[in-house]
């Protein structure tokens, strides 16, 4: 509607905007349901409002560690409550839990009827109610998130609104069996004019009679608490939290419901108890690798380097012989062929074949393909034979005897006294002490591996004539 300048609005006109004023609703947006979140956030929404709020949700995080937003459409108390109680039911984790309270609701369906509702219409709305409680209980028991498939079936439209339908209709139904208890917290009108002004319309959100009823029918029969927390400018620096009276039978307590109240919204609080614990880590599964390994170890005579033992005569690996009797281990390698040597020798270059000694039986080989740590990308080799004597074997000369009647002759005079060459080629070592003779080293000892028994020699043990003699002679000498 638009004015021209200095046209003067009239009454109607004015009573026309003020309708339109107080009619006028935002849009709303966001999930339906919201995820966990922590309730810090609610403090930085309020830093900058007014003190009162800034206090009381400065130490709402002190005791709520965390909330889920809700929808402000008109229907959030209602489906705040009712995600509340589903939420219970999977925090308790009792699954025969699920399907007694559905046995429990449909116990409530002649109260209905009695209450005026139809059965077949009201069917449909209750029948959402228990296929979610069957939905959740299978989920746990299949180990699925049970807790996600909630919020998910709350964020599907039709769902939470046919499941909102059937609270509506049950507190209804329950406040009409019990009109007595009800009827004097209403001023100036009955529990009928009640339920069909305040709680049955879609867009009628819910206060706190209804709100009592709502509880007296669902959460109380099933041992759930409820507290609602109002967030508002009364006094103090904490929220102020109203808890209902649970009415359960028994009383055990199943879980809770805690509800933020802020001017026309409902969001809902959690403590710390009322999170899930976190599933504890895997343990770490030990494995064991096994594999199969051999070790190869590569001889130095297949490197390929230059033979410098070739420069010492007799001493060349091309031309190794076996020692001892023991066949070399280079001879199990088909070329001596890897060395290079190169000199600035005049010896002539000739290629040196080894002789390969035949085995008397071949050695066992692994069935592996032996491969050389280096390849050579050299020409044929050539072996440098060193000077002459490469072919040949070191000569071993023994050094000639000498006896003491070589030097018969010359200048010098022989001594009186001889020496008998044959008395260190005849006789033994005397090593005849008392630990040697009974210790196995000694060969007369019978532990000896080369055992020969001693002999008596009568000539060492007595003395002989020539001794005598020579004792005789000494003493003449000296006289």
């Amino acid at each position: 509607m638009a004015y021209e300048a200095g046209h003067q609005i009239s009454d109607d006109e004015l009573a026309q905007l003020q309708k339109a004023s107080e009619g006028y609703e935002p849009p709303v947006s966001g999930p339906l349901i919201g995820h966990r979140q922590p309730s810090t956030a609610i403090t930085s929404e309020y830093a900058s409002a007014d003190p009162v709020y800034q206090a009381k949700t400065q130490s709402l995080p002190q005791k709520y560690s965390h909330y889920r937003t809700v929808r402000g459409d008109g229907k959030c108390g209602w489906r705040a409550v009712a995600f509340g109680y589903y939420e219970a039911l999977i925090r308790h984790g009792d699954l025969n839990r699920f399907g007694m309270e559905e046995a429990r609701l449909k116990s409530i369906a002649p109260l209905m009827t009695q209450a005026g509702f139809n059965p077949t219409v009201i069917d449909d709305f209750a029948d959402e109610a228990f296929d979610l409680l069957r939905e959740l209980a299978n989920a746990m028991a299949e180990g699925l998130d049970a807790g996600g498939l909630l919020v998910d079936k709350f964020n599907d439209d039709v769902v939470q609104n046919y499941i909102i339908t059937y609270m509506r209709s049950l507190t209804a139904a329950w406040m009409k069996s019990k009109e007595t208890e009800y009827a004097p917290w209403l001023l100036g009108q009955t529990v009928e004019s009640y339920c069909q002004n305040q709680v049955l319309p879609v867009k009628a959100e819910i206060d706190n009679v209804a709100l009592s009823a709502l509880k007296d029918v669902l959460l109380s029969p099933a041992g759930i608490l409820l507290e609602v927390l109002y967030l508002d400018r009364s006094e103090g620096s904490e929220v102020t939290m109203h808890r209902f009276d649970p009415v359960a039978s028994g009383g055990f307590t199943l879980g809770s419901v805690r509800l933020l109240y802020r001017p026309g919204h409902y969001d809902i609080l959690y403590k710390q108890e009322d999170l899930p614990v976190p599933p504890p880590p895997p343990a770490a599964v030990p494995t064991y690798l096994q594999y199969g390994s051999q070790t190869y170890y590569e001889p130095a005579a297949t490197f390929n380097g230059s033979d410098f033992m070739a420069l010492l005569p007799g001493m060349s690996y091309a031309n190794q012989t076996p020692f001892c009797g023991m066949p070399s281990s280079f001879d199990s390698y088909d070329s001596a062929s890897d060395f290079n040597f190169t000199t600035n020798s005049k010896a002539p270059v000739t290629t040196c074949t080894p002789a390969v000694p035949t085995p008397s039986a071949p050695a066992p080989q692994p069935h592996m393909q032996s491969q050389s740590m280096f390849a050579s990308a050299s020409p044929p080799v050539q072996m440098v034979p060193p000077a002459s004597q490469l072919a040949h074997d070191m000569v071993v000369r023994n050094v000639p005897q000498f006896n003491h009647s070589d030097f018969g002759g010359g200048p010098f005079r022989p001594s009186a006294w001889q020496f008998d060459s044959e008395f260190v080629s005849q006789s033994q070592m005397p090593f005849q002490t008392s630990i040697f003779r009974n210790s196995p080293f000694n060969q007369a000892h019978f532990q000896n591996p080369d055992f020969q028994p001693e002999q008596w020699d009568p000539e060492g043990e007595y003395a002989t004539a020539s001794s005598s003699s020579s004792k005789s002679s000494r003493h003449k000498n000296s006289g």
